[in-house]
């Protein structure tokens, strides 16, 4: 690579060796990498640096593992924000970067290839959300979107279409996600509070006012306020989603969950609030955080890091964890590391219909280590417990029970 090409982010993202650097935490052609890096000028290494932490942030979220089966949408959307950040943060004119050798090492990636200059087209529509959308009443099996007058619309079956709700802000929905875009012609009020609701065995992407990305899990609610001029960012949740926060050191983001109140201005990190599970916890990818508990107690989490409430108990815990185990469900894996079985029943609820009968206590406090992909049945699950644990089951109607021969 020239001179010339040292300050070139699109070079350096299609450049197999400085990819292959990245991937292998420093370790593959890690001579040459480094030598070049401190050959570099203070303008060219903020570049570098940049492309460094784009490919970073891909691979913490497991972009490069082949078995990866992350939603394209989800990939569009960190894709296109990490180059938008570069963009408007030191050049004016918007480029569309394509990373071919990165196909290499994420093959989901060719879709988002082949489609990511479409994001920064918007058409234009006049169309009216409460005419196009199908109202009903609250069904939780359904996917829905709750408007600020409290009316209930199908959303599982529409398919890219591009809205203007009651205030003029643009809505784009498809059956992956939805997206909300403050434009001249919106009016902002402090109080319109949207809710989405995910029913079992799905997952949905929304798009705040303010471009933060949340992927939501099956069984999960979000409540959020669409304004743009609020000194806070509040999201209420139920159930469990990974948040992608746009950095805004003016307007802090605050989640609230039934117990656990998290405060950010820009970063990457995952919520679990489901009641079944009997705690809440959240887990930092990237950036910092601020959680507390009702109690007043309040602690700053480090990436790598969890806090974890048991419900009606007080006290945060923290501790290092392994952050691709609590953020696999958006890969449709579970990765389980010597989780009692309890638990893990607890977790795949939020994918099978069954109802699991745990009767013998040494079964619920058998510890399990595995990966769970949601592309398989449960019988594939059923199976590997048998063979490799030695536990059997027994299927009746919408009933399983796990026993020892």
């Amino acid at each position: 690579m020239s001179s010339s090409e040292k300050n070139t982010l699109n070079d350096l993202l299609n450049n197999d060796s400085f990819i292959a650097w990245v991937m292998s935490n420093f370790k593959t052609n890690d001579g040459y990498w480094s030598s070049f890096e401190a050959d570099l000028n203070k303008s060219e290494k903020a570049v570098f640096n940049k492309a460094v932490d784009i490919l970073k942030k891909l691979k913490a979220l497991n972009i490069d593992d082949y078995k990866s089966n992350l939603s394209e949408d989800f990939i569009q959307q960190q894709y296109n924000k990490l180059i938008d950040d570069y963009n408007n943060s030191v050049v004016k004119k918007p480029k569309v970067f394509k990373l071919k050798s990165l196909l290499k090492y994420a093959a989901v990636l060719v879709l988002l290839i082949s489609i990511a200059g479409l994001v920064f087209v918007t058409n234009q529509s006049n169309k009216n959300l409460a005419d196009n959308l199908v109202e009903t009443n609250y069904n939780p099996s359904e996917l829905l979107l709750q408007t600020p007058d409290n009316k209930y619309y199908v959303i599982s079956n529409v398919k890219n279409e591009s809205l203007l709700d009651e205030n003029g802000v643009k809505v784009n929905i498809d059956t992956e996600g939805i997206s909300f875009k403050f434009t001249e012609n919106s009016k902002s009020v402090n109080d319109a509070k949207y809710k989405v609701i995910v029913p079992k065995d799905k997952k949905y992407l929304v798009t705040l006012i303010d471009s933060t990305n949340v992927e939501l899990n099956s069984n999960t609610t979000i409540t959020f306020t669409n304004s743009v001029n609020t000194k806070e960012r509040h999201i209420d949740l139920e159930g469990e989603a990974f948040f992608d926060v746009t950095h805004d050191e003016k307007r802090p983001f605050i989640v609230q969950s039934s117990d656990l109140k998290i405060q950010v201005l820009g970063t990457e990190f995952n919520v679990s609030n489901y009641k079944a599970n009997g705690y809440t916890s959240t887990t930092l990818i990237d950036g910092s955080i601020n959680v507390s508990n009702q109690q007043g107690e309040s602690k700053i989490i480090k990436p790598g890091s969890q806090a974890k409430l048991l419900h009606n108990q007080g006290h945060l815990i923290v501790k290092k964890v392994n952050v691709q185990e609590a953020v696999s469900w958006t890969t449709n894996r579970m990765i389980f590391e010597n989780e009692t079985l309890e638990n893990i029943i607890q977790k795949i609820n939020a994918w099978y219909p069954e109802k699991f009968i745990l009767n013998d206590e040494n079964i619920k406090k058998y510890r399990f280590t595995g990966t769970l992909k949601k592309q398989n049945n449960l019988t594939h699950f059923l199976q590997m417990l048998k063979y490799t644990q030695g536990i059997s089951y027994q299927i009746n109607n919408d009933e399983v029970t796990l026993f020892f021969e």
